[in-house]
């Protein structure tokens, strides 16, 4: 899965899981403009298919929203990938509204140390840099 694709699916999961009603209103006609210049035969189609994605994830338990969100995503991302990168701006705008909503955040975060990780836990010692990063002027 190259950058993009993973990002579009990033942001299409937390639009059908955790964006709040306004919000998903917001990018759904965002996504129906999308829809639009790519010439899609049948936008509205399209836009019924996203809310009853939508309202699937929803109907679920908390536990299991997250899953099937990524699903529903995935099969999201493969088709708009290419109006994705048709129009940058458009995908821009959609992360814009899905990042102000919610708490999906995507951080990489460089960790160094003579311990071991393990799952996310660590044995013996470890430096973490808050902050700027190592070695690079702000």
């Amino acid at each position: 899965m190259d950058e993009l694709t993973f990002a579009v699916t990033t942001v299409f999961a937390a639009l059908l899981s955790q964006a709040s009603q306004d919000t998903y209103t917001k990018a759904r006609d965002l996504l129906r403009r999308l829809l639009r210049r790519g010439d899609q035969p049948d936008t509205a189609a399209e836009l019924e298919r996203l809310d009853q994605d939508r309202a699937s994830v929803m109907e679920r338990s908390a536990p299991e929203r997250d899953e099937a969100a990524r699903r529903a995503a995935a099969g999201w991302a493969l088709g708009l990938e290419g109006l994705v990168r048709a129009d940058r701006a458009a995908f821009e705008e959609l992360r814009a509204l899905v990042e102000r909503d919610g708490p999906t955040t995507v951080i990489n975060q460089h960790n160094h140390g003579s311990g071991t990780f393990i799952n996310g836990s660590v044995a013996g010692g470890l430096t973490i840099n808050h902050g700027a990063a190592h070695g690079r002027d702000t």
